[in-house]
């Protein structure tokens, strides 16, 4: 039963926020897991304290009378949601020497809803404090790296020597191709035509292969005969 109503509390799953009460500050952790949600509420200072609260199936259903519905859960957990980004939190009278203390959703509600938190001991605060570091800094080297190369992200990326070595050689071959068309051809590359190019002699300029014809000059008698 409980991971079939936690399965619609998907959206509070890995939500962060700030909650500054007074001069303190605290860091609010969101997590859903098939058994409960959870929460996790660090104060910003040296003494590195967290406190921890958590919701099981039966307190939801408790919360929502016993209602079941897929549609009443998902909107039960989407209005947590919108709460919880819109930073409507407030610890209830913090003081210093509190070690247990209530995390309120939507105070100024007309219903405010209520999370008891409990204070972790200096090693489990330690534990939490490095597992949040480590998945952070995994999360981060995750997302810096491109899923597919892009031209953009291609500029980016360190290219390997031997890549650089060989567009080296692409582009001097290259110019080494360009300036032997700019220089001007030797006497050794003039072309001459060639004997079997020409027509035979008395042959016909319009049909090589035919003999041109013989006109024989006209004579005109003298008018002196």
């Amino acid at each position: 039963m409980s991971t079939d109503v936690l399965s619609h509390f998907g959206v509070l799953d890995e939500l962060i926020q700030v909650i500054y009460q007074g001069f303190d500050r605290f860091v609010v952790l969101s997590q859903v897991t098939e058994s409960a949600w959870s929460i996790y509420l660090g104060l910003k200072g040296p003494e590195g304290r967290w406190w921890r609260g958590s919701w099981s199936a039966k307190h939801i259903l408790n919360i929502t009378n016993g209602v079941q519905s897929g549609q009443v859960l998902e909107n039960f957990a989407e209005k947590l949601r919108t709460t919880f980004v819109n930073g409507d939190l407030t610890i209830g009278e913090w003081t210093e020497k509190d070690s247990d203390i209530n995390l309120t959703f939507g105070p100024t509600t007309k219903l405010p809803l209520h999370m008891a938190l409990k204070e972790l001991s200096a090693a489990e605060a330690a534990s939490h404090a490095t597992a949040v570091l480590t998945e952070s800094s995994h999360a981060n080297s995750a997302s810096t790296l491109p899923s597919k190369p892009t031209p953009l992200g291609l500029s980016q990326v360190p290219v390997p020597a031997v890549n650089q070595a060989a567009e080296r050689k692409i582009k001097a071959l290259e110019a080494e191709l360009a300036r032997s068309k700019e220089r001007p051809p030797t006497g050794n590359m003039i072309s001459k035509p060639s004997t079997s190019s020409r027509p035979p002699k008395g042959a016909s300029l319009a049909n090589p292969n035919k003999k041109a014809r013989k006109y024989q000059a006209l004579e005109f008698e003298s008018d002196e005969d």
